[in-house]
Formats: C-alpha cells, structure tokens, sequence
C-alpha cells in the first residue's frame, strides 16, 4: 500500500510537470494609444471634382481677304505672337487706288453739273413767275438737278467704297494671339468670298480649359454658378506644377450618351 501510493503520487507531479512545460506565455497588454477630443461643429467642407480637360483657345480667327488681289508681301513670321491691328500680309493696291481715282473724278464731274443745274433751277424759276417760260420747263429742270443729286450721293458711296477696298488691301490681325502656318505664299492671287484661309490665330492668353463631369455634380454646380469656383489644372505628365484658374461656363444640358455635363475654366 505504501508503495502504491508513492508510486501514485510521482504519476501525479509528472502529469503536472508536462503540462506546466506546454503551457505558453501571456502576450504583454498594448500600448496605450492617445485620443485627443474636439468639440463636434457644423461647417461646410470643400466638394473636389477631378476630370480629364482639354485645352482649347478663347477666341480663333481664320483670316481671310476681302478683296481680290495678288499677295505682295507676309509682314509676319509662322508660329510668332501678333497682336490686334499688326500687319500680317499686303496686296497688290494698285488697282484699288485707281478705282478710289475714277469715283472722285465722277464725283467733281456730277459736282459741277449739279451746281450749274441748280442755277438752271433759280434762273427758271424767276422766268417762270414772269411767265416767259412755262412751268413744265421749270419742272423739268428741277428733275435734272434732283437727279444729279442722287448722282452725288451714288458718287459719294462710291468713294467709300474704293477707300474700304484700298484698306482691305492691307489685311491686319483681328486678334491678338499666336499666329499659325502661312497658307499662301507671296506672288499667289488672293481670292475673296471662296473661304480661302490665309493664317489661322488662336488666342491663348487667356486660355480655356473644357472637362466633362459626371451628370451627378450637375446641380451642385448650377447651386454655385455665379460665384468664384477655383479650378487647379495640372499637365499630364508634370502633377508638381499646378495653374490655377476660375470656373466659367457651365452647360445647360447633360450629354445623354455620356451622362456628362461639359464644364470650361479660365486659365
């Protein structure tokens, strides 16, 4: 019995043994994480929009000329800046000065006629009233100067005229901006009214950026139309440099193909 139970009791501490030896280690507690509390407050929060934009000139100016002449002289050089009023191209003025010639020359004859019909005019009237002549002959002579006055007014128009085509034979920039490819050459015979471009500008400075958005902003912006909307742009393959602008134009309509509405800053 004895034996027994010593032999007992060592089969106890070896279970307890084993088991104390497969037990593992408790994991330490966390760290402590600091909160820092604020008051809770309502404000608005700004509403960011990104979109892939396509940059576009504010104003184009196909230029074109107004008379028919042959081209002289390209006062400008391609791919350079021209501002409003500069000389782009001069035309062959020549004839255009001898037109503006022959209407003042009609002019000064139609002058002189319409003077002496006017004498004609007061010295028939004073026959008339004495009876040497008969009315039918004053009223006549009174159709002729009538007649050579409307011939003034014509002679008149024509000048202007002649004047505006010697003008148009010196074609200036409507624009300012940057001026493209020189699409006729000097010695070539310009045609007027057949939609042949001489130059084509782009004004740049400023310039417009076009994005669409999608439908779901719409009302968000229309909400905020007439206010100062910033728009940041940045060019594809340098995000560092940003240029910023203002929003100006917003569609009136959603594009039903692409549920997008087309939007335009200034930059």
């Amino acid at each position: 019995m004895i034996c027994s139970d010593i032999r007992s009791g060592f089969t106890l501490l070896f279970c307890c043994a084993i088991t104390a030896a497969c037990a593992k280690a408790a994991p330490p507690p966390p760290a402590a994480v600091p909160v820092t509390l604020a008051d809770v407050r309502r404000a608005d929060v700004p509403l960011l929009i990104r979109a892939t934009g396509t940059v576009e000139p504010i104003r184009t100016a196909a230029v074109q000329s107004q008379v028919n002449a042959q081209l002289m002289h390209v006062r400008f050089t391609e791919g350079e800046g021209v501002h409003e009023g500069q000389v782009l191209f001069e035309l062959d003025s020549r004839p255009f000065e001898a037109a503006l010639g022959q209407a003042q020359a009609a002019l000064s004859r139609d002058v002189a006629q319409w003077e002496n019909a006017q004498h004609d005019v007061q010295r028939y009237s004073t026959l008339a009233s004495k009876e040497y002549i008969t009315q039918q002959q004053l009223d006549q002579a009174k159709a002729t100067a009538g007649a050579l006055a409307g011939a003034l007014r014509g002679d008149s128009a024509a000048i202007d005229q002649a004047k505006l085509n010697l003008q148009y034979a010196t074609i200036r920039a409507p624009i300012s901006g940057r001026a493209g490819s020189v699409l006729l050459k000097e010695g070539n015979q310009v045609r007027s009214g057949v939609g042949q471009t001489l130059v084509v500008i782009n004004q740049i400075s400023p310039i417009l950026v076009r994005f669409p958005v999608p439908a779901t902003y719409f009302d968000a912006v229309r909400r905020r139309e007439g206010q100062s909307l910033e728009v940041q742009a940045t060019s594809v393959g340098d995000s560092t440099r940003a240029e910023t602008g203002s929003l100006v134009f917003l569609d009136n309509a959603v594009d039903s193909t692409t549920e997008t509405v087309l939007l335009k800053a200034a930059f």
